[in-house]
């Protein structure tokens, strides 16, 4: 009997912590916020978080560039290569900074257009 109330205690208490994520989404679809991470949001972050953000953006664009494009990534890993992730974190915030028009956007978009633009242009 004692298994069967912890039981159901435990999956009473995992319904409750789901309802109120589901309540905090839908106040925050109220609210306007929208299903993507935006320049704006990115700013509101902690600096470690920003950290923790940029090397998960960082990752990912290893794995686009490595499926999809060969000689970009290539040259992004010579380039990238002896870049700190709080070192690479200054960079995209230093280029938010300077676009200040692209806040809106997705932070994963802004942060391929800096890619683009510090990282890829010049290519020797």
């Amino acid at each position: 009997m004692k298994k069967k109330t912890i039981l159901f205690l435990v999956l009473l208490l995992l319904f409750l912590i789901l309802l109120v994520d589901y309540s905090y989404l839908q106040e925050k679809e109220k609210e306007g916020q929208t299903c993507f991470f935006s320049g704006n949001d990115y700013l509101d972050l902690t600096d470690n978080n920003k950290v923790f953000y940029v090397t998960g953006l960082i990752d990912m664009w290893f794995y686009v560039a490595h499926s999809d494009m060969p000689v970009v990534y290539s040259i992004f890993i010579k380039r990238m290569k002896n870049i700190t992730m709080i070192q690479a974190r200054a960079i995209f915030d230093k280029y938010l900074e300077e676009h200040p028009e692209l806040w809106n956007f997705t932070a994963a978009s802004i942060f391929f257009g800096a890619i683009e633009e510090i990282i890829l242009d010049n290519v020797e």
